[in-house]
């Protein structure tokens, strides 16, 4: 009778684990299959915002100027120490792009994370009485980031420019471990802070 009540307890466990196995699963489904598309078309606004991350971003933004969607962009949370021309030689921009990057970009050195890049886009905006900006990161960052810069701007006009980093498939990424790890991760920050922003409202 004992050994029966131990198996029976244990299949109990699995299925509650299966289950919560399962939802933990479809939730991060939805998260991946409901990530923010870019809207912008030929919509001009005040300004750029780019968080460092990788080439794709700042290209992107860069892409933007060069379209006329913003005359200034900043880029957040540059490491200590980096300059234009350190940018431009490591990016191997070309003749235009460099010049976008010499007239009409800020860098920004403070901010190192997200909250941090929202905080130094407050500050960067409210100096130049900006009411409108493109915000330019990761697809898998933007949900995060969109939750911090409409916290730290609440009267900005924002809208989201996600680009797909070269080397993450969205469209396959359950196939793909570290692919799985990232956005699981990117998840759980998004809801932690999500629900901090609600516990502290």
């Amino acid at each position: 009778m004992m050994m029966r009540g131990y198996w029976h307890m244990l299949a109990k466990i699995m299925v509650i684990i299966i289950i919560i196995g399962s939802c933990a699963v479809s939730a991060l489904q939805f998260f991946v299959h409901n990530l923010p598309k870019a809207i912008i078309t030929s919509q001009t606004t005040d300004a750029i915002v780019v968080t460092t991350g990788g080439q794709a971003r700042l290209s992107a933004g860069l892409a933007l100027l060069a379209a006329g969607n913003a005359p200034d962009l900043l880029l957040s949370g540059v490491g200590q120490g980096i300059t234009k021309d350190i940018i431009a030689d490591t990016l191997a921009l070309d003749a235009v792009e460099r010049h976008y990057l010499d007239c009409c970009i800020t860098l920004e050195f403070q901010a190192e994370d997200t909250s941090g890049n929202a905080l130094a886009a407050q500050i960067w905006v409210q100096e130049n009485r900006y009411q409108s900006l493109i915000l330019v990161t990761a697809n898998y960052h933007m949900p995060r980031a969109l939750l911090e810069f409409q916290k730290a701007l609440p009267d900005t006009l924002i809208l989201p420019h996600p680009i797909s980093p070269p080397d993450l498939t969205i469209s396959r990424w359950y196939n793909n471990w570290q692919t799985i790890r990232l956005l699981a991760r990117e998840y759980l920050k998004f809801y932690y802070r999500k629900l901090s922003y609600i516990i502290a409202s």
